[in-house]
């Protein structure tokens, strides 16, 4: 058996995760799961097991959770299991066999866009873990890149938004199900941190959504960061602050948007971007962005949608 995760890279490496873990990974084939259920589940004391063969996992629920990911031919699983058996440095231990510190890098990299619905815990325990590991050096090696490309295509099954549409097609709430109460470029303009909302900066040519690569990496980098921190702010009033009054404050609202823009609502050099500056895109907070979209509001610069139109 393979420990993966939190648990294997405290192991590892103990400076490199700031939180106890709390709960079990391991790659396994399907008679080790069994055997390890049968030798040691007294000591969990299961109160759901859930087996989801379409993820070739099986979920354990007492009082420790546990994942068990079944070995399968053809699946980065197999993959995984041949690189770290075939590993000198794999560390053998009586919890199971732990990957270097690159491999578990690496797996850590294939997921850290995925899609998350209502709490961003996860991604930002990811994040952190992942800036831990990078600092330390932690790297995709040439030979680990077959197998995370594969373990990207099995974690990603979310379809990204198209941006080379009119903005008309764009917020159309039948085709994205973004419910708009104000314009959205209204809000834009209301918490833009420099002259014009910074998205302007980098429009493809003709373009109303669609944006360009060379243009957004030519600007200095402080205009670059507002685009990110501008998107989540936009976002978090438009789908958290104004639909649903009081549920969030505005900075909570912030990092979950931040969060949601470095994975499953962005993509392409963006998406990437974002992810790699998170923690300078924190530390950029705008504190009265909410302040700002409400005066605009009051004063009509921010306008509401027709509800009948």
């Amino acid at each position: 058996m393979l420990l993966i995760g939190s648990r294997a890279l405290k192991l590892r490496n103990p400076n490199l995760i700031q939180r106890n873990p709390l709960d079990f990974d391991w790659l396994c084939s399907e008679e080790e799961y069994h055997s390890w259920m049968k030798d040691n589940s007294h000591k969990v004391n299961p109160t759901k097991i859930y087996d989801l063969p379409e993820y070739n996992k099986k979920i354990v629920e007492g009082s420790i959770n546990l994942e068990f990911e079944i070995i399968t031919p053809g699946h980065s699983s197999e993959l995984l299991n041949n690189l770290v058996n075939e590993d000198p440095d794999t560390i053998d231990t009586k919890m199971g066999k732990i990957p270097n510190l690159d491999i578990l890098f690496t797996i850590k990299d294939s997921h850290k866009y995925k899609k998350f619905d209502l709490n961003a815990s996860s991604f930002w325990k990811t994040a952190i873990d992942h800036f831990m590991m990078k600092e330390a050096g932690a790297t995709i090696r040439p030979e680990y890149k077959e197998f995370h490309l594969l373990r990207e295509k099995e974690s990603y099954k979310n379809q990204l938004p198209k941006l080379n549409m009119s903005k008309k097609d764009f917020f159309d709430d039948t085709k994205n199900g973004v419910k708009q109460i104000y314009f959205h470029d209204d809000i834009h303009k209301a918490v833009a941190l420099f002259d014009k909302p910074a998205y302007e900066y980098y429009l493809k040519d003709n373009e109303e959504v669609l944006t360009d690569k060379n243009k957004f990496f030519a600007l200095p980098e402080e205009y670059r960061l507002a685009g990110a921190a501008e998107e989540a702010m936009t976002l978090a009033i438009e789908r958290s602050l104004a639909p649903f009054p009081g549920v969030m404050t505005p900075q909570q609202a912030f990092q979950f948007a931040l969060a949601k823009t470095a994975s499953s609502i962005t993509g392409g050099y963006f998406r990437k971007y974002t992810y790699e500056n998170l923690f300078k895109i924190l530390k950029t907070y705008p504190k009265d962005y909410y302040d700002r979209f409400l005066q605009a509001v009051e004063s009509g610069k921010v306008r509401k949608l027709d509800a009948t139109a």
